[in-house]
């Protein structure tokens, strides 16, 4: 079937899922990740099928998170899971019964000031390195072998992209959203669907006899996210561009490589100014590009322990700091406890 080769294509060209590999695959129940769920247990079939000799020799933990956002509803997409995954692992080896973690979202929220979006979005990936630390402990094997799945696809990519141009984003942003990154427990978070549209995974869906769980939330416009997708989208598809999905991801595509480009330059940037533990060397610095030197200060603040939300004006705060010329000793206060100190010609990265 098109939609599984596709799939496969994927995860051997850019090297998602080798041999071994153990995935921590998130199941809502929704049609991209239940269609995810279904075409990896129809490769791992073929892969028993012919005796190992398909390429591919996986086991696949799903995790679902009752998000309680939508009573009712909610626990009716929980058991479709449960019931789904026990028949699957009792037919496929290698195929294990559903996880389900159960956290108040609309609570979490509240509790860390976040938005119900970002505790969603916590809970899954603390549920995913949850199970992904369970897997590694059992079985005894490094955080390499573990992967974490999740099924976005080509059209959350350009919805990733167009949301991040709108809030006025760097080239970095335009890259989107990678196929592989890293956790930060050391895990990998792969997305194996990014290349495929959401009307391809619906057709395989059709196709294949499922029958996806439908969360109605998606179908309102509340969210700035749901509002792209839902309004924002099929107007410049409309008016402008049939193809603005594909030429979103197309510039994602492109972006994504000038930042793998220039990511290694700021590498050997870095290293090239480090002159003590999380110190570098302002003369070394000011030696730099500003495209390199905002990278470099990048990669220092990762060093430290600051790995997501680094933005312009955090950037702009440490920059200020090489510049200022009558102030040899300075400080740059972040965010969360992390810091930027100048002392005479060297500044310092940490965090309190």
């Amino acid at each position: 079937m098109e939609f599984k080769r596709k799939i496969l294509n994927t995860i051997k060209e850019k090297g998602l899922i080798k041999d071994g590999d153990h995935l921590i695959l998130g199941l809502s129940g929704g049609p991209d990740s239940l269609a995810l769920y279904n075409a990896l247990k129809e490769l791992r079939e073929d892969n028993l099928r012919t005796g190992g000799k398909f390429g591919l020799d996986f086991s696949v933990h799903p995790v679902h998170v009752n998000h309680k956002f939508r009573p009712g509803a909610a626990e009716e997409d929980q058991a479709f899971c449960e019931e789904l995954s026990k028949v699957v692992a009792e037919r496929v080896k290698g195929f294990h019964p559903l996880r389900v973690f159960e956290v108040d979202c609309n609570a979490l929220a509240a509790e860390l000031g976040m938005t119900s979006e970002e505790a969603g979005r916590k809970a899954r990936y603390d549920a995913f390195r949850t199970v992904g630390n369970e897997v590694m402990d059992f079985y005894e094997i490094d955080p390499t072998q573990v992967k974490i799945l999740v099924a976005q696809n080509a059209d959350d990519q350009a919805e990733t992209i167009l949301f991040r141009i709108l809030r006025g984003t760097g080239p970095d942003g335009l890259a989107g959203i990678a196929y592989e990154r890293s956790d930060e427990s050391g895990f990998k978070v792969v997305r194996p669907l990014l290349g495929i549209k959401r009307a391809e995974i619906e057709k395989y869906c059709d196709e294949s006899g499922l029958e996806p769980r439908r969360d109605h939330t998606n179908e309102e416009a509340v969210y700035a996210r749901n509002k792209i997708r839902l309004e924002l989208l099929p107007y410049l598809m409309k008016e402008y561009n049939p193809s603005v999905v594909d030429a979103l991801n197309r510039l994602g595509r492109l972006c994504s490589e000038d930042r793998e480009y220039m990511d290694a330059v700021a590498l050997d940037a870095y290293n090239d100014a480090l002159v003590g533990e999380n110190t570098l060397d302002i003369g070394k610095l000011n030696e730099m590009a500003p495209a390199v030197r905002k990278r470099v200060y990048v990669r220092a603040l990762n060093a430290v322990g600051m790995t997501e939300n680094i933005t312009e004006k955090h950037l702009m705060a440490v920059d200020r700091l090489r510049t200022a010329q009558n102030h040899p000793e300075a400080t740059a206060e972040l965010t969360e406890g992390f810091r930027a100190a100048k002392k005479k010609k060297e500044m310092r990265f940490y965090r309190i």
